[in-house]
């Protein structure tokens, strides 16, 4: 058998210490196609081949991924399948993984390509609008033919997904990333203390929601511990607010600058959360709490209530028959934002090279669709708690945690429009740090007001130094 028929997979580079806050599902688990599939693949007739099979087979082609799939979680297992799958049916093509899922290896190795001209062919970038540098500079592709091309991507992949990795709100125009997995926020609670409590129903309006909050305080429960050392828990509390204040559409116009953050309705959502800390239903010592102790303090039942990502669906397992969930509440004045959520996804971009490589682009095409094709899908949700990109996969519910299915019952009757972070729409990559340093801010001393004017002159102080 010669050489280029052996199945190649390298792993250059790889990193066990996981980063918080980051929910793309990964792993490190290593996957050999073996003699077996290189004996099918040998043995197929003309009849049984794909046209991109007769087309050719990728020989000497190598696909190079820089991505955060790495370690020893479930979703590194479903990329090592995924890769496996791509490797029997083109055993030609070497695929050289390099993921890790060590944040600051994988930026020090993103960038270090960049800077040297050999930026990987599949890269698993971060954030949303700070894509805008690299795609301005060629360093990302413009997805947008492809995805027009392709009918399986472009007519069953959340089209408000889709939309999140569009430029154009800050002067770009195209669609530089694929969505391969979703997280979605919601407020995960304790039924056994909502019950003991005298509450009957999860809360969907903010009144309603205060009411509930006043029963937990007379039970002698804190209703929400907030683990706010870790200043993006406050980020993401905002965000929230702020969609439901007013809608998706204002992170964008934050981001495209057509928006600023001492705006009267953005400047309500910081003082929204201090009238939330000042009635007690983050309970006295939420300040000095970190992130671990606030889940730890749910497990326990010293609180109720947890606003988290879907993320946090493993971690419950072991008490999810006891927790519920809810959206983020909604202000009965302002209900044409009821149905704006946050979700944070996960996506992959292709390096703007690939536009001089038809033929690799090809190859590169399709591995990348793989994460994303209906069977994966599934597969995402059933191994890992992910809620599918896709809008026609099809779940049993019985194969899955009944948190992720009252997720999915969410997204499917509820969710019209989704929003990452609202710093995720803007090009000043630090912006995540400055906005969390003010919410913190706010909760300690500075006003509402206060911390927006120093979000706002922050912001302007980095993006003119860009």
């Amino acid at each position: 058998m010669s050489k280029g028929m052996r199945k190649k997979i390298a792993v250059l580079l790889a990193a066990v210490m996981a980063s918080a806050g980051l929910s793309a599902c990964g792993g490190n688990t290593g996957a050999d196609g073996g003699q077996d599939a290189e004996s099918k693949t040998e043995t197929k007739t003309d009849e049984a081949k794909t046209d991109s099979e007769k087309e050719g087979s990728g020989e000497e082609i190598t696909i190079r991924l820089l991505t955060r799939m790495s370690g020893a979680d479930s979703g590194t297992k479903l990329k090592e399948e995924v890769l496996q799958e791509f490797q029997e049916k083109y055993p030609d093509i070497t695929i050289q993984d390099e993921s890790t899922n060590d944040s600051n290896s994988f930026t020090n190795q993103f960038k270090t390509d960049v800077a040297s001209g050999n930026v990987a062919d599949i890269i698993q970038w971060p954030g949303i609008s700070i894509m805008k540098e690299y795609a301005d500079t060629g360093v990302f592709l413009d997805l947008t033919d492809l995805i027009a091309e392709t009918p399986d991507i472009k007519d069953n992949v959340d089209s408000t997904l889709l939309d999140m990795m569009e430029l154009s709100s800050v002067g770009t125009e195209g669609t530089y990333a694929l969505p391969i997995n979703n997280q979605m926020e919601v407020f995960y609670y304790n039924k056994e203390l909502f019950q003991k409590a005298g509450i009957e129903k999860a809360p969907e309006t903010w009144d309603e929601f205060y009411d509930v909050c006043d029963k937990l305080k007379e039970s002698g429960v804190t209703p929400w511990v907030v683990g706010a050392t870790n200043a993006w828990r406050v980020v993401h509390i905002q965000t929230g607010l702020l969609y439901k204040m007013c809608g998706v559409e204002k992170a964008k116009e934050l981001g495209g600058r057509k928006a600023k953050w001492t705006d009267e309705d953005v400047v309500e959502t910081i003082a929204f959360i201090q009238d939330l800390a000042d009635r007690g239903i983050f309970g006295e010592d939420y300040l000095g709490l970190d992130y671990e102790t606030e889940k730890a303090m749910f497990v326990s039942g010293q609180t109720a209530m947890s606003f988290d990502g879907s993320w946090r669906i493993a971690e419950l397992k072991d008490m999810e028959d006891n927790v519920g969930v809810f959206r983020m509440p909604y202000f009965t004045d302002r209900e044409e934002f009821k149905d704006n959520d946050i979700a944070y996804p996960s996506q992959l971009e292709l390096g703007g090279h690939l536009k001089d490589e038809p033929e690799k682009l090809k190859y590169v095409w399709e591995l990348a669709s793989m994460f994303a094709s209906k069977e994966t899908q599934q597969r995402y949700a059933y191994d890992c708690g992910n809620i599918p990109v896709r809008n026609d996969v099809e779940l049993e519910t019985d194969k899955m945690s009944p948190l992720l299915a009252d997720l999915l019952t969410i997204k499917e009757n509820d969710v019209k429009v989704w929003g990452s972070d609202a710093w995720a729409y803007d090009t000043v990559a630090v912006l995540e740090d400055i906005v969390g340093e003010a919410f913190i801010g706010a909760l300690t001393g500075m006003t509402a007001d206060e911390a927006a004017e120093q979000i706002q002159s922050r912001l302007e102080a980095a993006g003119s130094g860009q």
